[in-house]
């Protein structure tokens, strides 16, 4: 109960890599008293073991069986449209790959308006080809964010954006394939749904077992502390003297 006040005050407060520490806390003690196992430190916590276990669920969701090994996460912090930043953080097997980290300043959409602002972030992402492919890329936000990314994808390829999310044919076990091979998703903040590309109504991380739900948040409030420290780092050389 301690640890979940904590919680909450630090994401109250904006501090948000201390909100995840303390999940990974929270995490490792639940795992601890239901299933008597040791757990790794928190900066460990996708270890091969756990990793398997989440790429599983993940090959689940997303009903393929590609492996999923590079994890892109995405964001936009802005205050009213001014000294807006996108993020673009890395998990590779599960864990932290800070130095493939990047950070982006809006530079084309000067209204207030994150869904265009991701838009520009991942349509430049695009243009990158000497960055690895990611298995599935994870933007912060609900439907309107998950369809921008979509639409950045589908121009991309000269693609209708549309015509991507109406996955015409299906494979041999009769489930639909997507026009593109990158997974994308978007997991919103409020109730802690899980947008993807071709269903219909969220999926909500409650549903979800413990440690894949988690390794979302985890790449959700990654992206978020990332965007913000940049946006931050804006401001301030705006304000200096």
């Amino acid at each position: 109960i301690r640890l979940k006040k904590e919680i909450k005050i630090a994401s109250k407060n904006l501090e948000f890599e201390k909100a995840a520490k303390i999940r990974d806390q929270i995490w490792g003690l639940e795992n601890i008293f239901q299933h008597n196992l040791s757990i790794t430190p928190s900066r460990q916590y996708a270890a091969a073991a756990q990793w398997g276990k989440i790429q599983k669920n993940i090959k689940n969701i997303l009903a393929t069986k590609k492996n999923i090994s590079r994890v892109e996460g995405y964001d936009i912090s802005n205050i009213s449209g001014t000294e807006a930043t996108g993020s673009m953080v890395v998990f590779i097997d599960g864990s932290a790959a800070k130095n493939e980290y990047r950070k982006f300043k809006i530079k084309t959409v000067h209204q207030i308006s994150d869904v265009d602002m991701l838009k520009e972030v991942i349509t430049r992402r695009c243009r990158h080809k000497e960055w690895p492919i990611p298995n599935l890329i994870l933007i912060d936000g609900g439907r309107p964010q998950l369809n921008a990314a979509l639409a950045a994808f589908a121009e991309k390829r000269g693609l209708n954006a549309e015509k991507r999310r109406k996955i015409p044919r299906k494979s041999a076990s009769g489930q639909r394939k997507s026009a593109a091979s990158i997974a994308i998703m978007a997991l919103a903040k409020k109730e802690e749904e899980l947008y993807l590309e071709n269903k219909r109504e969220p999926i909500k991380l409650s549903g979800l077992p413990q440690e894949t739900a988690f390794f979302f948040q985890r790449v959700r409030d990654e992206s978020h502390r990332f965007a913000k420290r940049y946006h931050h780092k804006l401001r301030e050389l705006k304000f200096q003297i």
